[in-house]
């Protein structure tokens, strides 16, 4: 009898371990992470499902880029309304390691945000099913949240409390940012300075200003034609204002 009790034991802890291995999919380049939904897939073909948290990251697959995506919470409001440039620009920020073709990768808040009545939408842009995978590896306080701007030509631009600045078109030569530190420190950074800052803390080099750290005071963007920039910044709940 002891023995059928610990063959049955046995045989339940497998049962349980497939059933895990099978819901926790293993998504590449980015460790465990659980598969939330699948788009169905399709030319301009609309997509929304409803989530009860706010996890740390989000990613996707897709070999042609999605036309939109869309994250809001019913307490926060709209915190990312990325189209085709945007979602190119800011994927993969802060990601280390190898990404595999045709995976973005986003970072949408600090930790796991629970509970929040989260709806996420968007419509992709060719046939092929899109899976979308979330995971976090900590319990967070705070949300991102991500917004455009427009650089003039020849308009010096200033931002201010961001956590990342993403200018994916900076030209090399004419186009530059000066960026001041907390500490008084200032210097000039043109485009491929930008581009090989950033190998030090991802995989894909970006033209971005990095600023997880809060330690930049300010950064003046001057550029000689017009230029979009993606600004991802920290989210302070109940307010429509952003923060270092």
């Amino acid at each position: 009898m002891k023995l059928f009790k610990q063959i049955a034991a046995f045989v339940v802890f497998m049962v349980l371990a497939f059933a895990t291995s099978y819901l926790i999919t293993g998504h590449p380049g980015l460790g465990e992470a659980l598969l939330i939904y699948t788009a169905a897939g399709g030319v301009a073909t609309p997509f929304s499902w409803n989530m009860t948290y706010l996890p740390e990251i989000i990613s996707f697959t897709a070999a042609t880029q999605l036309t939109s995506l869309r994250i809001e919470t019913q307490e926060d409001g709209v915190l990312h309304d990325w189209v085709t440039a945007s979602l190119n620009a800011m994927a993969n920020y802060r990601k280390v390691g190898t990404v595999t073709a045709n995976t973005y990768y986003f970072r949408i808040g600090d930790g796991e945000l629970r509970p929040k009545n989260v709806t996420i939408s968007g419509i992709t842009a060719a046939a092929g099913a899109v899976p979308f995978y979330v995971q976090s590896s900590n319990k967070g306080t705070v949300p991102f949240k991500s917004s455009n701007a427009q650089i003039l030509a020849l308009n010096p631009t200033r931002f201010t409390k961001f956590t990342a600045l993403f200018i994916p078109t900076l030209a090399t030569g004419t186009d530059y940012a000066q960026i001041t530190y907390d500490d008084g420190h200032s210097q000039r950074w043109e485009m491929e300075d930008l581009r090989n800052e950033s190998s030090l803390y991802q995989q894909v080099e970006g033209i971005i200003i990095d600023n997880l750290h809060g330690t930049i005071k300010d950064v003046i963007v001057r550029t000689a034609a017009a230029t979009p920039a993606y600004i991802l910044a920290v989210f302070v709940p109940g307010t429509s204002q952003v923060a270092q």
